[in-house]
């Protein structure tokens, strides 16, 4: 017989009951028609380390000065969800570049500016980074541009620059999204509010973890939220893969990265995306566990938990045979059902040519919490204001030559003349 059931088709074997074809899809953002935009931002995928990613708005919304109608430009459909938001971002796709080089986004800066590296005004200096250039919450993206330098994390907010799309590397988003549409359709659903918007992701969390509870394997493009390590800021992420072994009840992660060289990483690479990844790990197994609040997200986000959804929401949710009126209905039917399932055991990246398509390689990641919530809770205290943006270590200054910041780098002034120094200091002792 056939059953659908949570937006998936299940052809079920009346002898066995086994249940294997799954005909999967997940929803896309569109707006229906315009009133007070969104209020939230979504923000670029790994835009600073070496391969592909998805974390990406298919839409990105500004308002003007005068705070009319915002203007949208489209991109290619990537992701599990593919956002209208209003963004202060420019929209990017995945990525892949040479080796020693981090992911760039697929509209990056040019060597071109069209001002130089001025400070904002001076009621912008009295705001947090995570007040000035973020919407109260972070991508996972963010975290990881910060692992591969931080100082030209602060530099591309807020030094003007032109973006211009680099065909290379939006070649890597072409291929996630042949594997997400190997496993699922993406079906188009009106946005009305913010609310509708957050319901989106919502559903398509849902599949996902229907997917699992009921015969499928396979979870492409998961969402998943969080404030982890009790640090109560707000992380949104896009997993790439959940893998489900129902005879041993286990859920690995695979994390799809395509390459421009056939070569693995090099170690700084494997550093920011073993980063990436564990937090993934970490932002779902607290969903999993139950530490997620639904007010605390309404809080962050400023949307109303109880505000009735729009007809399209509400219409998609019924095929997933979830009856709901607010968001609030739909948060605690899904945070029921996910906690259910187990937490991740097993961390992966795989490694894909981009040219062959063909698998270069697979590392297995040690998830080590402590570490994990040391370098977060580190990069936590620059989105505070707690401190100023560092840039990288003496090891790592080869990154500096290929950054479009190292004629005004700050950072790199100062290492430079602690060098002269030290050296000055060693040619009198000598």
């Amino acid at each position: 017989m056939d059953c659908v059931y949570f937006g998936f088709t299940l052809d079920m074997d009346s002898s066995s009951g086994d249940a294997y074809k799954v005909e999967a899809y997940v929803l896309e953002e569109i707006f229906s028609e315009w009133g007070d935009p969104p209020s939230m931002s979504e923000v670029d995928k790994n835009a600073n380390s070496a391969t592909t990613s998805k974390e990406t708005p298919c839409f990105s919304t500004s308002m003007n000065a005068e705070g009319t109608k915002p203007e949208v430009s489209t991109n290619s459909t990537i992701g599990n969800v593919s956002s209208a938001t209003t963004s202060i971002d420019t929209p990017s796709t995945s990525t892949a570049t040479n080796d020693d080089e981090p992911e760039q986004e697929a509209y990056t800066t040019s060597s071109t500016r069209r001002g130089g590296a001025e400070e904002s005004k001076d009621d912008d200096q009295c705001l947090s980074p995570l007040e000035r250039f973020r919407p109260g919450y972070l991508w996972v993206t963010d975290l990881t541009r910060q692992n591969w330098c931080e100082q030209q994390l602060y530099y591309s907010f807020t030094i003007p620059t032109i973006a211009e799309e680099n065909p290379v590397m939006t070649a890597g988003t072409d291929y996630h999204l042949a594997r997400e549409l190997a496993t699922h359709d993406i079906v188009k659903v009106d946005v009305q509010s913010s609310e509708d918007i957050w319901a989106v992701k919502m559903l398509n969390l849902h599949s996902a973890v229907c997917t699992f509870l009921h015969g499928g394997i396979v979870a492409r493009e998961v969402p998943v939220f969080g404030a982890p390590f009790k640090e109560d800021i707000l992380i949104v992420g896009l997993i790439d893969e959940l893998r489900f072994d129902p005879s041993n009840y286990t859920i690995d992660l695979i994390e799809l990265k395509t390459r421009l060289s056939s070569t693995m990483p090099s170690r700084s690479q494997r550093k920011q995306h073993n980063f990436q990844v564990s937090v993934y790990k970490t932002l779902f197994d607290d969903l999993v566990q139950g530490k997620v609040s639904k007010q605390f997200m309404a809080s962050t986000l400023k949307i109303n938990l109880h505000k009735e959804l729009g007809d399209s929401i509400r219409g998609h949710a019924e095929k997933q045979f979830v009856v709901i009126k607010s968001l609030n209905d739909l948060m605690d039917i899904i945070f029921h059902k996910i906690q259910t399932l187990t937490c991740i055991s097993q961390v992966f990246i795989e490694y894909v040519h981009q040219e062959s398509k063909q698998t270069i390689g697979h590392m297995e990641v040690e998830y080590d919490a402590v570490k994990v919530s040391d370098l977060y809770k580190k990069y936590v205290k620059f989105w505070r204001g707690n401190r100023r943006a560092d840039g990288v270590d003496i090891e790592d200054a080869w990154k500096c030559q290929r950054c479009d910041f190292n004629s005004i780098c700050e950072w790199r002034k100062k290492k430079s003349a602690e060098c002269e120094q030290r050296n000055k200091k060693n040619a009198k002792i000598k």
